[in-house]
């Protein structure tokens, strides 16, 4: 759970708000598929307790059943795996209902995830795979920014690494699309640059 921690904590939105004093509070929770804490509100306003249940969780390990030829293979199956946490947390959480993106001007965003809620969440269950042996072409990277408010708007997503080779950077980018779809997955540079779903 600790180095879950670390990779938040360089999340550069958090730095210094009530959101990281909050993740202060539950670093040492339990991170394991029937107990973790998942982001909510913007900012991680809200920190929530939940997780999956037997039954929900063989489904993500159904995902990885046959084993990905090589690592492009295992990005779309990481695709899939989240977006089942999403449509499994979502009913638990109240976030079932989060739009995609994040409105700049939103009054009731108790149930809505910005980008930085989505970097976190994604980093837990990429977390949670990957310590129960469902990932092994890919390690976790550190959370990516982007943008600073002059050249674009700042933006945040959890990233892997190829194991082995060149270890190419990726994002995992849950914030582009509603609750339960699976993510993005691009090269980390071509995310940098700018990149969007309506720009493919």
């Amino acid at each position: 759970m600790r180095v879950l921690f670390i990779l938040i904590l360089m999340l550069s939105a958090c730095a210094g708000s009530p959101a990281m004093r909050l993740l202060k509070e539950h670093h040492n929770d339990v991170v394991e598929r029937d107990d973790f804490g998942v982001c909510k509100g913007y900012g991680c306003r809200y920190y929530l307790k939940t997780g999956l249940d037997e039954v929900e969780w063989q489904q993500i390990v159904d995902v990885f059943a046959r084993a990905p030829e090589d690592a492009a293979a295992e990005r779309a199956l990481i695709k899939q795996a989240i977006g089942l946490f999403e449509q499994f947390v979502g009913p638990k959480t109240g976030t079932d209902t989060d739009d995609p993106g994040a409105q700049i001007f939103n009054f009731s965003t108790r149930d809505q995830m910005d980008c930085i809620d989505e970097a976190f969440n994604s980093t837990t269950y990429l977390f949670i795979l990957r310590e129960a042996g469902l990932i092994r072409l890919h390690t976790l990277g550190k959370p990516l920014h982007r943008g600073n408010y002059i050249s674009r708007w700042p933006h945040n997503t959890a990233t892997i690494h190829e194991t082995g080779g060149d270890k190419a950077q990726y994002v995992v980018d849950s914030w582009f699309h509603a609750n339960g779809v699976p993510p993005e997955i691009v090269p980390a540079e071509l995310w940098s640059s700018g990149w969007s779903p309506d720009k493919k």
